[in-house]
């Protein structure tokens, strides 16, 4: 069973497979650029400390060439969580349809909308260099650093010993204002975890309950990571 997803054409704008355009390129000869790939070479300086034989130390600086390769298109990602139906799980998976369908809902302190506030990657910048004729210190978003997946474009699914859908699981976590449930509430239902392991030695007693929606076994096997493995292909 694959994760969920709604559409390859995400929230930003962005279409799952299609090349970014970058925010700045960089001008350097151990920098190359293709219509697929960022090809880079990075010299890391270290020195070598050794002895002689009356005791002096000697210094000898030594550099190590690194070779770095990045896809400039960002393919379909997929997130899988453990504990999907889970507070963390429901939570996360409502706050991204929100930002993905941009909403907006009533709160006792007035209206509310989606973002990624929090998020390091989403939501902090990073200084990119200085301006040398104004002294300007230049920060983009972190996230323009590198082509990379947009959250918005994220495949979602996961794995829980409950069998509720995570509609109901978002209720049960009680966390969420009812105004912006009810705006996800129908994409969440139709979501429901896969059957997941469950070895009561390491899983809370009261959470035995609510285990309806276990792979048979409650020990570690071959067959149990074989069953994960196909979930996740």
């Amino acid at each position: 069973m694959a994760p969920h997803a709604n559409s390859d054409v995400a929230a930003n704008g962005a279409v799952n497979g299609s090349a970014q355009s970058s925010l700045f390129t960089v001008n350097s000869p151990n920098v190359e650029y293709t219509d697929n790939e960022i090809k880079s070479k990075y010299a890391y300086h270290t020195t070598d400390i050794t002895r002689t034989a009356d005791n002096k130390l000697v210094a000898t600086p030594k550099a190590t060439t690194y070779h770095f390769k990045v896809d400039r298109k960002v393919g379909k990602v997929g997130m899988m969580m453990v504990g999907w139906g889970g507070n963390n799980g429901s939570t996360v998976t409502a706050g991204i349809i929100a930002n993905r369908r941009g909403l907006q809902w009533e709160t006792r302190e007035g209206m509310r909308a989606a973002n990624y506030y929090g998020s390091v990657v989403m939501s902090s910048t990073v200084k990119l260099g200085t301006d040398p004729k104004t002294g300007e210190e230049i920060n983009i978003p972190f996230q323009d650093m590198l082509p990379m997946v947009h959250p918005n474009d994220l495949a979602i699914g996961g794995w829980d010993i409950s069998s509720m859908n995570i509609a109901d699981a978002m209720d049960r976590a009680q966390v969420l204002e009812p105004s912006l449930k009810q705006l996800v509430r129908k994409e969440m239902a139709e979501m429901k975890p896969l059957p997941s392991i469950y070895y009561p030695d390491f899983i809370a007693a009261n959470q035995e309950d609510r285990a309806d929606n276990v792979l048979e076994g409650t020990k570690a096997c071959w067959a149990h990571v074989e069953k994960i493995q196909q979930d996740i292909r």
